[in-house]
């Protein structure tokens, strides 16, 4: 498994996304997608060259449905179709927070605070298997 701590300290230079979406379905709308736009993937590239793959996943809970969660891992440099425009890039990762905004046991948010004091929060939304992100 993936040590997300160990990107603390680089330098984040681009982020790009799948197909994206401006929100979520009205079925599948409420606070916890607010303000987020909506895709199915999303590359991190790094100043050093390497690029990591965030996707939603599930994760296998005993006795329970599956628990939606995210995958992160390293992957050759991709492009995926939409460049994210994050002002403020390149800047470093100063602090990396996992928790579970769901509720279901299972890391299914990342908040990334860079080195200018923005957040960037990637989260498993609904959708199953889509991913918001927000920049704050």
């Amino acid at each position: 498994m993936f040590d997300l701590n160990s990107l603390k300290g680089k330098v984040l230079i681009a982020v790009s996304l799948s197909h994206i979406h401006e929100k979520v379905h009205q079925a599948w709308q409420d606070k916890s997608n607010e303000g987020f736009l909506i895709c199915y993937e999303i590359t991190l590239e790094f100043e050093d060259g390497k690029t990591y793959l965030i996707k939603p996943c599930e994760v296998d809970a005993i006795g329970y449905y599956p628990s939606l969660g995210l995958s992160i891992e390293p992957v050759e440099r991709t492009e995926l179709l939409y460049p994210f425009n994050i002002s403020k890039l390149p800047s470093r990762i100063c602090d990396i927070v996992e928790s579970d905004h769901l509720g279901e046991d299972v890391v299914n948010q990342f908040t990334l605070t860079f080195d200018n004091g923005k957040n960037f929060v990637i989260r498993h939304v609904y959708p199953p298997m889509t991913v918001g992100i927000r920049v704050g």
